[in-house]
């Protein structure tokens, strides 16, 4: 009886360290603009996993980035063209 409290304590130590898989980053960055992805990853913090907080809003602000800079690059190609 006491090894599953121990089992469970163990697993909540470690829950806030668990990182988001190399897939997970992946769908973040490229679904970032919608109100889902930023939930799930407010829902990751409520939950207590810190580090897939952190990574989900990393991955998602990267993805901003990276959609501004194609969109600005992509107007600036059709008005210099």
């Amino acid at each position: 009886m006491m090894d599953k409290f121990d089992e469970e304590e163990l697993l909540d130590k470690t829950k806030n360290k668990r990182p988001l898989t190399g897939m997970q980053k992946l769908l973040f960055g490229m679904v970032c603009w919608g109100v889902q992805s930023w939930s799930q990853a407010d829902s990751f913090k409520a939950n207590g996993y810190d580090q897939k907080y952190i990574d989900a809003k990393k991955a998602m602000h990267t993805g901003l980035a990276i959609y501004g800079i194609g969109i600005t690059l992509f107007i600036l190609l059709l008005l210099f063209l």
